[in-house]
């Protein structure tokens, strides 16, 4: 925030700069307690945080009074300008994040009224990711720092992978038993809600970006190039996550650069990894023995943004969707039929064709280039 020789004009700047602030800690707060109401059944809870959406509406008002108070006194230009214009369309973003939890804590006193349908593991990671969102969008703010921001515009892949991965779970719970549609429908609902407050903290950090450098990005920000961005998390699938995918895991933990955490998964996963995959990755110096098939609910999806499917056969497993894709159909090693030599033959060409494709995934960012259709 540029500082003025006006000592009042200065004032009124801090003063909207502080409430802003304010505004932006009362809808954290509020989300961090709907989530204590779900997951501690605390009704009473959820009614206080309800009531407290009558402070942030109050902070809205006076927010859009100060900034055209100000607008009509000043008639400030360049950075200010921006930076009032800014403050307008923020507070809406965090009034409706307060709507939103309010919706929130709704649910969860009708959720609170019905027995347990299962214990709550995702949603409350789903909250505090994108609580970290708003958080770190109005820190941007605070900092004018631009990259911060395009870090929450990033992130809101995550939260998409979150919703994904709780809604095939729900819709898991419903096909089971009909009694469970009524409790799935409403944690559904508290995910979409988590979801909407992703979009406005995004929205938040997108115009962090236009406040600090001018630059509009809104509708844009998650086209923008990743071509040379070092994926955070990559998620191996086929069906069995017996074979493939597990040399892969094998092959990605020892080549992709520190800090990329790897998992693989399948449809339906095997009861273990074929032993002729743990013996080819062994002839490679990788031990692949102590991994184990998963099911893809078992991953944490909101620490992956990448996903790689390797299944060249017609049936396959759908990646999650919101996340950056690649297809490498491989032939599955463990349905050739022969003798130990031609296995061992298939198995390792798809052990050698894996090597080099993580490695051509890996070497364009290590040498700062684009990898044509590395990641889509």
């Amino acid at each position: 925030m540029t500082l003025h020789s006006d000592r009042e004009y200065e004032a009124e700047l801090r003063r909207l700069h502080e409430q802003l602030l304010l505004m932006g800690a009362r809808v954290e707060d509020m989300i961090a307690a709907s989530m204590r109401a779900l997951t501690q059944r605390d009704s009473e809870l959820a009614r206080r945080t309800i009531d407290h959406d009558h402070q942030v509406n109050r902070l809205e008002v006076e927010i859009d009074e100060l900034c055209l108070r100000i607008l009509a006194k000043r008639q400030p230009v360049a950075s200010d300008l921006r930076f009032i214009t800014i403050a307008l369309k923020l507070v809406t973003d965090l009034e409706r994040i307060g709507d939103l939890v309010v919706n929130i804590c709704e649910r969860v006193i009708e959720l609170n009224l019905e027995p347990t349908l299962k214990p709550y593991v995702d949603l409350p990671k789903m909250a505090e990711t994108v609580r970290a969102m708003v958080r770190d969008a109005l820190d941007a703010f605070v900092a004018a720092d631009a990259a911060r921001a395009r870090e929450v515009i990033d992130r809101d892949r995550t939260i998409d992978a979150y919703y994904a991965q709780i809604f095939r779970e729900l819709l898991t719970y419903m096909m089971e038993d009909p009694r469970n549609i009524y409790r799935a429908i409403r944690a559904q609902s508290i995910a979409k809600y988590l979801e909407r407050i992703g979009d406005h903290a995004t929205n938040l950090a997108e115009m962090v970006v236009f406040m600090v450098g001018g630059k509009d990005i809104r509708h844009l920000g998650s086209q923008e190039p990743t071509g040379l961005r070092t994926p955070r998390g990559i998620l191996f699938l086929c069906v069995a996550n017996s074979a493939r995918s597990q040399m892969a895991e094998g092959w990605a933990r020892k080549l992709v650069p520190p800090g990329v955490r790897i998992w693989s998964a399948g449809s339906q996963p095997a009861s273990e990894v074929n032993p002729y995959a743990v013996r080819v990755m062994r002839e490679a110096g990788i031990d692949i023995s102590t991994q184990r098939p998963k099911q893809v609910s078992e991953v944490p999806l909101g620490d992956v943004d990448t996903v790689i499917t390797l299944c060249a056969e017609e049936v396959c497993v759908l990646p999650p969707q919101g996340l950056a894709r690649l297809d490498w159909a491989l032939p599955d090693p463990a349905a050739v039929r022969g003798s130990e030599r031609e296995i061992e033959a298939a198995f390792r060409k798809v052990r050698d064709e894996l090597r080099d494709r993580i490695q051509a995934l890996v070497a364009p960012v290590s040498a700062g280039e684009v990898a044509p259709g590395s990641l889509r």
